[in-house]
């Protein structure tokens, strides 16, 4: 049975700024509609036909082809970028990469094993290199609609000129809009720093949790039905990956 459509008004998008106020969430069942919450956080759906899903480019903004995320990221991106706009007039910004399920994220992850496979020797050095900025299928922030890439994925990109500025600005506002940066230098576990990777707290701190909730205790049950080069060598350490991110997009 399809549950109904949920949409969090802009206006209220300030209430969920920081962890604290995300326990609103746990009164408010979280839609996945015509998929089972299992399947949906282990992105196993095509985010083109699913219905709560939206096409970014038809919303009016930038991207790099056909992107897409949840309608409610795509309403917050939309009023973030027209703010950008006005700030930043003479600063370009795009979506680089949105909402990727399964099937995408095992391309990614294979093409890299075996590109590596020809020069690194054991299976953990192999996967430990793609953890570096990659996630194993079935743990990917990008799996939820809730996370996208913008511009450049180079951190050297945000440290100059347009780049600059514009991360500068991000760093500054984008919480006020509901958006936070996951992999932020300085921590000491997980993915490294990705100045391109941002994520919509209101959902994704709820679907963090709810895969904490399903998987972090059972990391086999990711891989149930397909599993992936060095699966059985990682995935114990998939629950740590999910959870080393900033403090600022998690339920504390």
């Amino acid at each position: 049975m399809k549950s109904a459509l949920f949409l969090i008004p802009i206006s209220a998008i300030f209430l969920f700024c920081n962890c604290a106020s995300i326990s609103f969430f746990e009164t408010h069942k979280i839609p996945y509609d015509i998929i089972e919450e299992e399947d949906y956080l282990r992105g196993r759906f095509e985010p083109s036909t699913h219905p709560l899903f939206v096409n970014i480019a038809e919303f009016g903004i930038p991207c790099n082809g056909d992107l897409f995320l949840r309608r409610e990221v795509a309403i917050a991106l939309k009023e973030m970028y027209s703010a950008i706009k006005k700030d930043l007039p003479e600063v370009k910004f795009w979506v680089q990469s949105a909402t990727r399920n399964w099937n995408a994220q095992k391309a990614i992850w294979e093409k890299k094993w075996e590109a590596l496979s020809k020069t690194v020797k054991t299976k953990q050095e192999i996967a430990s290199e793609i953890l570096r900025f990659f996630s194993m299928p079935g743990t990917s922030r990008h799996h939820w609609g809730t996370d996208y890439d913008i511009n450049i994925l180079e951190n050297e990109y945000y440290t100059n000129k347009d780049g600059a500025k514009l991360y500068k600005w991000l760093k500054k506002n984008a919480a006020t809009f509901g958006f936070c940066q996951p992999y932020t230098a300085g921590r000491k576990d997980g993915h490294n720093e990705e100045r391109w990777h941002w994520s919509y707290v209101p959902l994704a701190a709820q679907f963090q949790k709810r895969w904490n909730e399903l998987f972090g205790s059972e990391p086999n049950k990711i891989i149930a039905e397909e599993q992936f080069s060095g699966a059985d060598e990682i995935i114990h350490s998939a629950a740590m990956y999910v959870n080393a991110i900033d403090k600022k997009c998690c339920i504390q």
